[in-house]
């Protein structure tokens, strides 16, 4: 039953998206071993549409596998909004929240920011499988905050799914622009390229 329904997502698909559908079903028809080998995807030329699409087909097959793995499927938003509280946000209101009094409300809404944006980090380190979907860094603390998730999860061997609306050159040329000492970028894609399929 599930196969047949997994079928019919990929059939009414746009054409030029079945070929990379069928090779996700591929995937997660042995996600358990793909996340042992900490193997994700890099998927690029994703806008709008096609990442919903992707997004939407990643989440279906993840909701039908038991046991249930653990995931993250997070919009790009989402992510650049956390990179600003935790990169930017909290350590500039840290210094007036530690000279405030431990009862009062600028500590508590500090303390209260900084566990959220802690927890959500935490997950994003350590769920099986983290799918980050728009993936365009516009700030260099985006790019920072990308930089060591990717990191965290390379250095546990965990798998990331990424789709970004741009091209690789696009791509390239836009973390150029927010962290023009290519570092971000140069590990990025070197470790994204040595554990993931890559599709355009």
């Amino acid at each position: 039953m599930a196969e047949q329904e997994s079928s019919t997502f990929v059939e009414q698909a746009p054409v030029q998206d079945r070929d990379l559908l069928q090779r996700l079903s591929l995937y997660f028809d042995a996600v358990d071993s793909r996340l042992r080998q900490g193997q994700g995807w890099f998927i690029f030329n994703a806008r709008a549409g096609r990442s919903h699409r992707i997004a939407d087909f990643i989440k279906y097959r993840l909701g039908e596998h038991t046991p249930p793995v653990s995931h993250y499927v997070m919009p790009w938003r989402d992510f650049a909004l956390s990179a600003y509280v935790h990169e930017v946000g909290l350590p500039e209101l840290a210094p007036t929240a530690h000279a405030a009094p431990d009862d009062g409300k600028a500590k508590r809404e500090f303390d209260l920011a900084t566990r959220v944006t802690d927890a959500t980090y935490s997950t994003m380190l350590s769920t099986e499988l983290l799918v980050l979907v728009g993936l365009k860094p516009t700030a260099r603390h985006e790019a920072l905050f990308l930089d060591r998730t990717i990191d965290g999860r390379y250095q546990q061997r965990l798998p990331t799914i990424l789709l970004t609306p741009d091209m690789p050159q696009q791509l390239e040329a836009g973390f150029e622009s927010v962290d023009p000492s290519r570092a971000c970028w140069d590990r990025l894609f070197g470790r994204m390229y040595e554990t993931s399929l890559v599709a355009l």
